[in-house]
């Protein structure tokens, strides 16, 4: 039985206890009235403990499918990449390292360190991130414990020493500027390189389709966010982050509201929020607008040339919403107003 059925049946139990002591209360008295309705506060009380423990004990396949992908043995190798394989603490993992465009002009080039979804592993990504190289950034595409080819169990941890132990290889890399590292993961990746922005100095973030922290589901989940052993919390990073900040979200996204990927760039006074015409996760830069939106955080943080700008925005004219992070307070609040209607549609809907 899966969490939502279970809620379901959870719900049904307590209407059907709820008939049952009404039939009762013409023939039976008010004591017995009480008697009933405490049997099904009891009834229901263990079935909600019951649901939490269920809860507790899956939280790792909900947050991590990711895990059960098949993969090949051997890992992808376009031409020119390299793979590395980082030791750390809590386990093995693999990082494919995708070189910028020979054409780029300087030796030692810009990076990003991409972190994918939860359900994907990084060989989903080997030509998806082709249009950065192009560009003259290589390519950092670091593999979770516990996925693909790697070793070791996914969680909060074992990801950050992971993604830490991924930037100290690239800046170490000759072909690297350790001086302008990046970030940009999409959905739990974006939580990934948050976590490593609070470890490592990273010159800008992009975020896509991503949460404030994970609490968030639990409160949709009927749980308090106390039960999470793994929390992610990028509204904390994204208030903290010194350097530019791009926060994409698609406004059909149904797994993740993209009032989440607001509520975070209005917590930066360096970031810039875009909403997409898509849904969760979508990653089509031919058709949105991306390059032309990541050019001028990528420039501001000195990542990219000016002399380079007009190479690096896009010539879509892709449906977009171009509004700055630091919106004025009544478009604020009417965004957090459109979403609680959104909510308490969806309650009524339940009831």
């Amino acid at each position: 039985m899966s969490i939502s059925q279970f809620k379901v049946s959870l719900e049904r139990l307590a209407v059907a206890f709820q008939e049952r002591a009404c039939r009762c209360a013409p023939a039976a008295g008010p004591m017995n009235v009480r008697a009933a309705l405490t049997l099904a506060a009891l009834a229901c009380g263990a079935l909600y403990l019951g649901y939490l423990c269920i809860l507790y004990l899956t939280q790792g396949a909900l947050i991590y499918p990711g895990t059960k992908n098949q993969v090949d043995s051997v890992a992808p190798r376009p031409d020119g990449a390299d793979l590395f394989h980082i030791s750390t603490t809590k386990g093995n993992v693999e990082a494919l390292f995708l070189p910028a465009s020979a054409d780029a002009s300087a030796t030692r080039r810009p990076a990003v360190i991409f972190g994918h979804g939860n359900g994907e592993v990084i060989d989903y990504w080997v030509s998806g991130l082709r249009g950065f190289q192009q560009r003259g950034v290589s390519v950092l595409l670091v593999e979770y414990p516990g996925y693909g080819r790697s070793t070791g169990s996914p969680s909060e941890q074992s990801i950050r020493a992971a993604m830490d132990a991924a930037y100290d290889r690239l800046a170490a890399d000759p072909r690297v500027d350790p001086d302008r590292i990046f970030g940009f993961g999409q959905s739990l990746g974006a939580g990934a390189v948050c976590l490593l922005a609070r470890d490592r100095p990273l010159r800008a973030l992009i975020l896509q389709s991503t949460f404030t922290s994970l609490d968030a589901f639990a409160v949709s989940h009927w749980a308090p966010g106390f039960l999470l052993r793994d929390h992610f919390d990028n509204l904390s990073v994204a208030k903290s982050f010194p350097g530019p900040m791009l926060v994409i979200h698609g406004r059909d996204d149904r797994l993740i509201p993209w009032q989440q990927g607001l509520r975070l760039a209005s917590a930066s006074r360096h970031a810039t929020f875009r909403l997409y015409d898509c849904g969760h996760g979508c990653w089509d830069p031919e058709r949105l607008p991306f390059w032309r939106d990541m050019t001028p955080v990528l420039l501001q943080a000195g990542i990219l040339s000016p002399d380079r700008e007009t190479e690096l925005r896009s010539r879509n004219d892709a449906p977009v919403v171009d509004r700055p992070a630091h919106v004025n307070s009544s478009i604020r609040s009417m965004a957090y107003a459109q979403y609680g209607q959104a909510v308490a549609s969806r309650s009524r809907i339940v009831k």
